[in-house]
Order: C-alpha cells, then sequence, then structure tokens
C-alpha cells in the first residue's frame, strides 16, 4: 500500500528562507548598495530635535545625523497580551512560528488577527493539532456571515476554534504548556500568540522632534503621509494607516514626492484587504454596518 506522505519541513523552511533572502536583496539590498547618492548607517537612531539624529553605530560609537527632511519606516513587530506567566514562557510569536524547523504535534494559538488565522490554518494542514483562541469571534469586525463562513470551515478541518475564549494564566512545565481559559485547562506543545502588531516608536525619542503618537504608539499623519513635525514624515506599520505591505509600499512613495516638493496623496476609503486563509476573505470600501452608520442602504 501507498505509504502516507511526510513533510520534510527543514526542507520547506529552507525554500521559503532562501525566498526571503532573495526578495530581500532584489527588492532592497541590492537598490540600496547600488546607489551612490544613498548611505546606509547599521545602528539604532533616535531624534535629538526636529532637524536631527543620534545614531549609536552597531560597530561602536555614536553619530549625529542632520537632516532637512526624515521618513520614519520603522514597522510594527507582534504585541505580547499581559497574560500572568506568557513573558517567563517559551511562547511563539509569527517570528518563530515562521522560523520553526519541526512541527509541534500540538499547538495552541492566541489571538484572531490575520496572521494567527493564517499560521494555525498552515500549522494544521502541515499536521498539527491546532486550537485557536479567540477573544471574540473570528473576523468580529467585518460582516458575521464572514467570520461563520471561515469558523465553519477550519472546523471541518479539524481545527479547533474556541470563540470567546481568553486565557488567565499560562504555565509551560516538562516541555508543555498549559493554559487555563474560560473553557478550562488547555495543553499543548507550541503556544502562538498573535493579538496583532505595535508600532516600533518607543526608542526613537519622537517627543524630541515633536512628533505626535496615539495611544497605542502610532505616528498620527496625515494623507500626504506628514506627522505633527513639519519636516518629518512617517509611513507604514509605525503609522496609524491600516497595517498591509501595499499600504506601506503606496505611503513610503508618496512620503517621498512629498518630501521633494510635490504634492501626493493616499485615499484609503476604499482599500482592498485580503486574508490568505482558504477559503480566502477579500474586503473592499464599505462593510455593511459602515454603510448603515452613513445611511447607505444595502441589499
Amino acid at each position: 500500500p501507498p505509504t502516507p506522505p511526510t513533510i520534510l519541513r527543514e526542507r520547506l523552511l529552507a525554500q521559503q528562507q532562501a525566498r526571503v533572502e532573495e526578495l530581500r536583496h532584489a527588492k532592497y539590498e541590492g537598490i540600496l548598495d547600488g546607489n551612490s547618492a544613498i548611505t546606509v548607517l547599521h545602528g539604532e537612531a533616535r531624534f535629538k530635535d526636529d532637524q536631527s539624529l543620534i545614531v549609536s553605530l552597531n560597530e561602536g560609537g555614536e553619530r549625529v545625523v542632520m537632516f532637512d527632511r526624515c521618513l520614519v519606516a520603522t514597522g510594527a513587530s507582534p504585541a505580547v497580551p499581559p497574560i500572568p506567566g506568557l513573558k517567563e514562557s517559551p511562547y511563539w510569536t509569527s517570528t518563530e512560528a515562521l522560523a520553526s524547523d519541526t512541527i509541534p504535534e500540538r499547538l495552541a494559538v492566541i489571538g484572531s488577527s490575520v496572521v494567527a488565522l493564517e499560521l494555525a490554518q498552515a500549522f494544521a494542514r502541515l499536521g498539527s493539532k491546532v486550537t485557536a483562541l479567540a477573544r471574540n469571534t473570528l473576523f468580529f469586525r467585518e460582516d458575521p456571515a464572514i467570520g461563520e463562513a471561515v469558523t465553519a470551515a477550519f472546523r471541518a478541518e479539524g481545527i479547533e476554534v474556541l470563540e470567546h475564549t481568553q486565557a488567565s494564566q499560562v504555565a509551560h512545565m516538562d516541555g508543555e504548556f498549559v493554559l487555563t481559559t474560560t473553557h478550562g485547562e488547555l495543553r499543548a506543545d507550541k503556544l502562538l500568540v498573535a493579538t496583532g502588531r505595535t508600532p516600533n516608536t518607543r526608542s526613537l525619542a519622537l517627543e524630541a522632534a515633536g512628533v505626535a503618537v496615539n495611544a497605542q504608539g502610532a505616528i498620527v499623519i496625515d494623507k500626504g503621509m506628514r506627522t505633527s513635525s513639519p519636516n518629518i514624515y512617517a509611513a507604514g506599520d509605525c503609522t496609524d494607516q491600516p497595517q498591509f505591505v501595499y499600504v506601506a509600499a503606496a505611503a513610503g512613495t508618496r512620503a517621498a514626492i512629498n518630501m521633494t516638493g510635490g504634492d501626493a496623496a493616499l485615499d484609503l476609503t476604499a482599500m482592498p484587504a485580503v486574508v490568505f486563509t482558504d477559503p480566502q476573505v477579500a474586503t473592499v470600501g464599505y462593510s455593511e454596518a459602515e454603510a448603515h452608520h452613513d445611511g447607505i442602504e444595502t441589499e
């Protein structure tokens, strides 16, 4: 009889990382290296004032960089919720999950973010027994029919979806995670935390440059990517824009135009969004709730 196929995770990982490196070089590093007008400094920058940065160089020492215009594009990092015991445990964020060379037998996932759902299904299809904990329902910000359809699809392929479920405690003992939840105790070999992403703005000393952030630490920008400080612009996941790669790319291009005397705006009223689960979820423009809020009839 035919033997069931096995996943060679090491090979899959090597292929995946090689592709990322290839894209990183082709789209970014190669372009930066090949332009004599661009100097790349490796280090950590913070604002000295609204016209200069202090850069702590990786090779040691500090350097002050003066600017006429500055673009902040520092992105975002996985957020970690304040669940007792979590910080002390060897939990995964998306970064560790994607870099893992093994497929865990049992995987618990906290969060119902796009990243949480895409990775939950990917690991389930690679052979993990996956349990997903959602504080609300899946896709609770979208039309209810979307969340219901994806939840049903996930359950049909053996993914356990626990809606309205939160972990109140995380422990890691004898190589096993034990989660205390509103629906009893849950045990898993690995724990993925994907509850959203936090803007990388903490260490930038934005206040020294007069750059305003919102309650989440995201840089507040207008349609031209301008911050509250006249010569400083920002784009991508470090801002209060939706966190999508194509929004960041469109914003970066327009910021560059505006920083060099042009006048470009980014209109996100009909922004398309895609979630790469199976079935895929795509949205564009108004949701039914938003349409009703603005007095527009829907069918």
